[in-house]
């Protein structure tokens, strides 16, 4: 499960579980699109560590971890 929100360098989607965050500038937009890789990354990273198969989507406005 995770959120999408945006903050100052984007959209991020951010995992309900952990503080674990996928960032759409961080995907190369000539391999698809960067939100679809994004989905994709975050949607591995809840089934190989909290096992989740199944995801609920949801978005809005919340404090996002800033990056080193």
């Amino acid at each position: 499960m995770y959120k999408i929100s945006k903050d100052t360098n984007g959209i991020v989607l951010l995992c309900h579980d952990c503080s674990h965050v996928e960032r759409i500038n961080s995907f190369n937009e000539s391999l698809g699109s960067p939100r679809t890789q994004a989905a994709r990354a975050m949607q591995n990273h809840s089934r190989e560590k909290h096992g989740v198969e199944s995801l609920e989507i949801t978005s809005g406005t919340i404090p996002i971890p800033q990056r080193p």
